[in-house]
């Protein structure tokens, strides 16, 4: 990385350790300060007893310290170790008993000064469009919502002028032909799906090609983005874990895409609203339990730009796992079943009852509710599929009602007769699978009316009879 973006990199790898009580903000209030100094021309090092008076208070105010001033100590320390800090003669400096950094009366009485290493310092001072990038990744990473004073208390404020989003790169709408060349631009990892770029904020990448399922939710612009791991169940580790982090901490992240033959691009800043389970194959081919991470888009990181529907998500949102996978176990991995022993008619019936037990629950009017509307029952989806037996259920089919994929699955999407929005209900009487032909007849043909009628009928018809014992 070049022009500074070095400078950028070194801010990403700041990672203050994770407490009960949340995150000290003690070295990311010190860098703050640092690059303060740069923009306002004030000198590079300042004495230990400069620093102690303009930062304690901050750290009072800003970082839960008890403290303040003798708080200093622990960042005035520790933010050399990730290079973007500097204490002259810090080896002469008698340490405590761990070692771990010098002792508070030895500061006050050698009073070392310290800063931002000359060249990052020359940097920033020259170039303040970097100098706002630096505080924007800093803000946006730790100060998220930004208390309403702090800028004002750093004499940062007209630096990022109310922009801070706008300061970061990259800039939503930013194409790239492939992965290594977003790595070079901007740094993170070249391959992972859910990593962090250079700067530390959580980046998600979404390829139409595949392996994973992710999707677009019809008629709302949410998404569903499938967890970390390719093969076997989905933990909460890795990159699932920095979602659930993310999730805890309502922060928004970066999502790029890529359609199919096309490039990947900065799409959009969206916030996890909510955590899902399902079944889905593995790049192995076999069934597995992963991760849903139900994104919604944002204009930009910052809380005061997003629309009400997602802060109503998000106060909605009670963190937990909504999990999918329970209800519709396949026949392949479920030991519990006698699989040679259980009809369709006994699965059909099985499969309806959870779809019932599912639709019962869903009565809410939000856009959450929309989402699990549409991810709804996978029994009900289920139930559909094995009722249909493989075969478009529209009896005047003229396309191909017995086609199958390469995975020799059958062709056939299942829908809501009437349309989802007007039941809000998702169970099987109500729903039928139809071929790809079929489906776009009864939803935009010209005699769409009269074959939504005969539809319901058969849907009605076929759950009844599935529904007979015997």
């Amino acid at each position: 990385m070049t022009d500074g973006r070095d400078l950028i990199e070194r801010i990403g790898k700041l990672r203050p350790a994770n407490r009960r009580t949340g995150q000290p903000l003690h070295r990311p209030l010190l860098l703050l300060w640092a690059i303060a100094q740069a923009v306002h021309g004030r000198t590079r090092e300042q004495p230990w007893s400069v620093v102690k008076e303009d930062v304690g208070p901050l750290l009072t105010e800003f970082a839960d310290s008890s403290d303040g001033q003798q708080d200093v100590l622990y960042p005035f320390w520790a933010l050399q170790r990730v290079k973007l800090w500097e204490v002259a003669e810090s080896a002469d400096l008698p340490l405590t008993s761990q070692g771990r950094r010098p002792k508070l009366s030895a500061l006050d009485e050698a009073n070392p000064v310290a800063g931002l290493p000359k060249q990052d310092y020359d940097r920033l001072s020259e170039d303040l469009e970097l100098a706002a990038w630096a505080v924007s990744t800093l803000i946006i990473r730790f100060f998220t919502p930004t208390p309403p004073l702090l800028l004002e208390a750093l004499r940062l404020k007209e630096l990022v002028a109310g922009q801070v989003a706008t300061c970061l790169r990259p800039v939503p709408g930013e194409p790239y032909p492939h992965r290594d060349a977003i790595a070079d631009a901007y740094g993170g990892n070249r391959v992972l799906g859910i990593t962090p770029l250079a700067d530390g904020i959580l980046t998600v990448y979404s390829d139409d090609k595949g392996p994973y399922a992710d999707q677009r939710l019809p008629e709302m612009d949410w998404i569903a983005y499938t967890g970390d791991g390719l093969s076997g169940d989905q933990t909460l580790s890795a990159g699932n874990r920095r979602m659930a982090e993310y999730q805890e901490q309502q922060k928004a992240l970066r999502y790029w895409h890529k359609p199919y033959k096309g490039h990947w691009t900065f799409e959009t800043w969206a916030v996890v609203v909510q955590r899902r389970k399902r079944w889905g194959l593995g790049q192995d081919g076999r069934q597995r339990r992963e991760f849903v991470w139900i994104l919604a888009p944002v204009p930009s990181p910052m809380r005061e730009t997003w629309p009400p529907e997602v802060i109503e998500a998000l106060n909605e949102d009670d963190g937990q796992l909504h999990d999918d996978s329970v209800d519709v176990i396949p026949l392949e991995v479920d030991s519990t079943l006698e699989t040679k022993r259980t009809s369709a008619r006994e699965r059909y019936q099985r499969l309806a009852a959870a779809a019932r037990r599912t639709a019962a629950g869903r009565t809410r009017r939000s856009k959450i509710a929309q989402v699990e509307r549409y991810l709804r029952s996978p029994a009900a989806r289920e139930a559909v599929v094995l009722r249909s037996e493989g075969r478009c259920e529209n009896p005047s089919c003229k396309g191909h009602p017995l086609e199958r994929t390469d995975a020799d699955e059958p062709i056939l999407e299942v829908d809501h007769v009437n349309g989802l929005a007007r039941t809000g209900q998702d169970i099987p009487e109500v729903m039928i699978a139809l071929c790809p032909n079929c489906h776009a007849l009864k939803t935009r043909g010209r005699n769409r009316h009269k074959l939504q009628k005969e539809l319901r009928v058969i849907a009605r018809s076929r759950h009844r009879s599935f529904m007979e014992n015997g």
